[in-house]
């Protein structure tokens, strides 16, 4: 019943997305939430060249099995591909301690939507994450036990305006604030500008695409690029919880192992 109501309440607030706004507010109000029948990520590109002896690049892929997000697989680009085994559920016993491994499970209260992730590495627990969705407002708050940081972003409308609201060491009594708005461009659906302030930081384009949409943001340094997949119709079917991979994963480079899975880094600042 719980992943039916999940179901019911994902497809009332968030039809499929038709704006460049609400289709970059969608990457993250559904992010890996485990909902069957809703919009979910495909793919993750990535590119930046801040100077000409500087340039970086990566490609995240996610598979699924039953509807639900099974592992993913994340290439930099001088890098081997690192494995990241996902289970449906909150039960640590499923862990084989070896490489990179998420637990994500939900749950709902009323009109809102709990998501909860737990991020280890070697088996040690490196992140957790609470979700948080409503009715057009999403929200992240996670926490890196061992620095003690803690990153708490929120995502809401303001009128036709998208705001980004992202608190960093709120816990160390001296916490910063970035705020970001997107707003979209008059006449054209398909694109919309990130602000910092009056200030232009980035651009996006929104793409329908046969099976979803993808969504670019971008400066003339900086590129980056999801990919989403949207089911024609709605499945409401009770989840089965997936069981562990037999597969050893590849072994995992210390510049990899600190990756969400949105391919942020957790020790930097998430924008």
């Amino acid at each position: 019943m719980k992943s039916v109501l999940f179901s019911l309440l994902a497809f009332v607030a968030f039809a499929a997305a038709n704006t460049c706004t609400k289709a970059y507010y969608e990457i993250h109000a559904f992010n890996f939430l485990t909902i069957k029948g809703a919009p979910h990520m495909d793919s993750i590109y990535y590119r930046e060249q801040p100077n000409p002896e500087e340039f970086h690049e990566w490609y995240q892929k996610y598979y699924y099995q039953d509807g639900l997000v099974q592992r993913s697989v994340f290439k930099f680009r001088e890098n081997g591909p690192v494995e990241n085994r996902i289970y449906q559920t909150a039960d640590k016993s499923v862990l084989t301690r070896s490489g990179r491994e998420f637990l994500l499970s939900d749950s709902v209260a009323g009109d809102t939507v709990y998501f909860f992730q737990k991020m280890f590495n070697e088996g040690k627990l490196v992140q957790t994450v609470i979700h948080k969705t409503t009715d057009l407002y999403a929200s992240e708050d996670a926490y890196d036990p061992t620095s003690g940081r803690r990153t708490f972003a929120e995502y809401f409308f303001r009128n036709d305006t998208l705001v980004s609201r992202t608190r960093y060491d709120y816990t160390n009594g001296s916490p910063t604030t970035a705020t970001f708005y997107y707003v979209g461009v008059p006449g054209d659906e398909f694109r919309c500008a990130e602000y910092r302030g009056d200030s232009l930081t980035n651009n996006i384009t929104y793409k329908k695409r046969t099976t979803g949409y993808s969504v670019a943001i971008y400066n003339d340094t900086y590129l980056r690029e999801f990919i989403m997949e949207v089911p024609e119709m709605p499945t409401f079917a009770v989840k089965k919880q997936t069981s562990p991979s037999n597969r050893r994963p590849a072994k995992i480079s210390p510049r990899a192992r600190y990756f969400d899975l949105l391919g942020r880094y957790r020790r930097a600042k998430i924008k």
